[in-house]
């Protein structure tokens, strides 16, 4: 049998034996959920991970909140998922106030083409303390490498604590994942349904149509400040 990039990356996660390691994590985050696909505990880091496959190729700048995604030679926007997972870190330090340990978290998206055609090309700068990767040996190096700045010191029963700690007060069962799914919906349905009135879907400012010899885009009225752009 053909393996997924989800197989993919638990096989490679179960290599991390002398760390704690739990995936498709459900914490509350504000009156909604959020969920995190991969949690490394680390004794010297917290490594919050974000798996994105995708086809075709990505282009954009890491601090942008959104990317360009050109696939079937449609040119469509693509949320940022380094940005993503900045707002999973935000949730899941809430989450962990009560564990009474000072905490340092990095942020790793892995990137997993699925063909050999796919390709990624995102231009720094990239917000503090976050990585992309686009193979399980760049993970691994990227996660040592991090660790060896020991900008967190936990002993092993500390990060067992932690680890269990998560286990125990994350969101389960059938009703919460749900939830999230009707949650996640919602979302990607209130994005379309603003671009079909012509309201930007970050500020909700009316969008102008902008042509440009690279085509034609919609464009939010309160540009510079809002930066959202939407290819026609």
């Amino acid at each position: 049998m053909q393996q997924t990039p989800d197989m993919a990356l638990t096989a490679a996660l179960a290599q991390y034996s002398d760390w704690f390691v739990m995936r498709d994590v459900l914490i509350p985050a504000d009156d909604k959920t959020m969920h995190i696909d991969f949690l490394i505990v680390a004794q010297h880091c917290i490594f919050v991970g974000e798996l994105k496959t995708f086809q075709g190729k990505i282009t954009g700048s890491g601090m942008n909140k959104y990317w360009k995604h050109l696939v079937n030679g449609q040119e469509i926007d693509y949320f940022s998922p380094l940005l993503q997972n900045l707002y999973h870190i935000k949730y899941l330090r809430d989450f962990l106030k009560p564990v009474p340990y000072a905490l340092h978290f990095h942020s790793i998206v892995m990137m997993q083409g699925l063909n050999p055609a796919a390709n990624v090309q995102i231009q720094g700068p990239f917000p503090p303390d976050s990585s992309i990767v686009q193979n399980y040996a760049s993970l691994r190096r990227i996660t040592q490498m991090i660790c060896e700045r020991r900008e967190m010191e936990l002993t092993i029963d500390e990060a067992r604590y932690l680890y269990d700690f998560i286990g125990k007060n994350q969101l389960r069962g059938e009703d919460a994942r749900a939830r999230h799914a009707a949650e996640s919906a919602e979302y990607k349905l209130n994005a379309r349904k603003a671009l079909m009135h012509q309201i930007c879907p970050e500020c909700n400012s009316p969008l102008e149509l902008v042509a440009t010899p690279r085509g034609n885009y919609w464009v939010c009225s309160r540009r510079p400040q809002c930066k959202y752009t939407h290819r026609m």
